[in-house]
């Protein structure tokens, strides 16, 4: 029996987006949020996460779309440590048996580490993302 899979349904704008329900640690308000001169371009700055800094990631910057941070904060856990994601919002839960499809060739640039694959929510189409490789 092949084993169900979560993930956690994220928006930006008007797209979706995925992250397996397996790295989020907390969906937070971004409050508090304090700049760092030290972080590059895609940070917003640092966010205390149980009594430690750590950095968060305007998803809208480093996927180059336009408008403000989002409005909530998903603090997950990669390879990299803990990690703040502002998004718009976070949509839903998908439960599914089938593996991501990989991405098709030609429509996301091969040299961006931040995508893992696309999934099937209902008629919809998702990107995973892959939280290993959102950041340099």
């Amino acid at each position: 029996m092949e084993e169900s899979k979560r993930f956690l349904i994220l928006t930006l704008a008007d797209d979706t987006f995925a992250i397996p329900i397996t790295s989020l640690l907390e969906i937070a308000s971004p409050r508090n949020i304090q700049k760092d001169p030290n972080l590059s371009e895609i940070f917003e700055g640092k966010y205390e996460y149980r009594g430690r800094m750590i950095p968060v990631v305007n998803m809208k910057k480093m996927l180059k779309y336009p408008g403000g941070p989002g409005a909530s904060l998903i603090v997950i856990k990669c390879a990299k440590g803990i990690l703040g994601l502002l998004v718009d919002g976070a949509k839903e839960l998908l439960d599914t048996r089938g593996k991501p499809s990989p991405l098709p060739a030609g429509v996301v640039n091969p040299s961006l580490t931040c995508y893992a694959g696309v999934l099937q929510n209902g008629d919809d189409l998702v990107l995973l993302l892959n939280e290993d490789g959102l950041v340099p």
